[in-house]
């Protein structure tokens, strides 16, 4: 009888364990995000550290690294959960290409209208949380500037996953 009532006890402690374990999983990213968010970066910091620490929303982006004589630019992505897909508009500039940064590393298939951009994975590999280069555009059409619009990441499970929305990149 002691030996059933001492089981009990630790498989209710253990329980209990399991689930606050559980709770500060799912929560515990939470405060950091947050406490990320409200933080000030240092003069001088990083750019990298300046868009992780404005980053309200699941994904953040930037466009940057314009050269002008190949023709390319990067978008920069921090993202606080892991992402299974990408669309986005680049309006204007004749994409010619979408190649390498994390979409390649993580065995994504990129394709590409002139105007869009789309990649997941066939293997259904997602993109963990952290931050790098997205991928490189290239583009054929002469232009003063490239706009993203319609913007959409998409997570495990295929939950829509907010985002915001790029400053334009000035291309000459």
């Amino acid at each position: 009888m002691r030996i059933c009532i001492v089981f009990m006890l630790v498989l209710t402690l253990a329980c209990q364990s399991q689930q606050k374990t559980a709770e500060t999983t799912e929560n515990g990213s939470k405060p950091a995000i947050e406490t990320a968010q409200t933080s000030i970066p240092a003069v001088g910091q990083p750019v990298e550290e300046e868009i992780s620490a404005s980053c309200i929303t699941d994904v953040c982006l930037q466009l940057r690294n314009h050269n002008a004589e190949n023709k390319s630019f990067e978008i920069f992505m921090v993202n606080a959960v892991p992402v299974a897909g990408f669309q986005c508009d680049l309006p204007g500039i004749g994409i010619s290409d979408a190649d390498g940064g994390l979409l390649k590393e993580n065995g994504f298939e990129a394709s590409n209208s002139d105007s869009r951009v789309l990649a997941f994975s066939m293997q259904g590999k997602v993109i963990s949380t952290g931050m790098g280069v997205l991928t490189e555009i290239s583009y054929s059409e002469s232009t003063n500037e490239v706009c993203m619009t319609e913007i959409i990441f998409a997570g495990i499970g295929g939950i829509q996953l907010s985002n915001d929305t790029p400053e334009c990149l000035k291309l000459n």
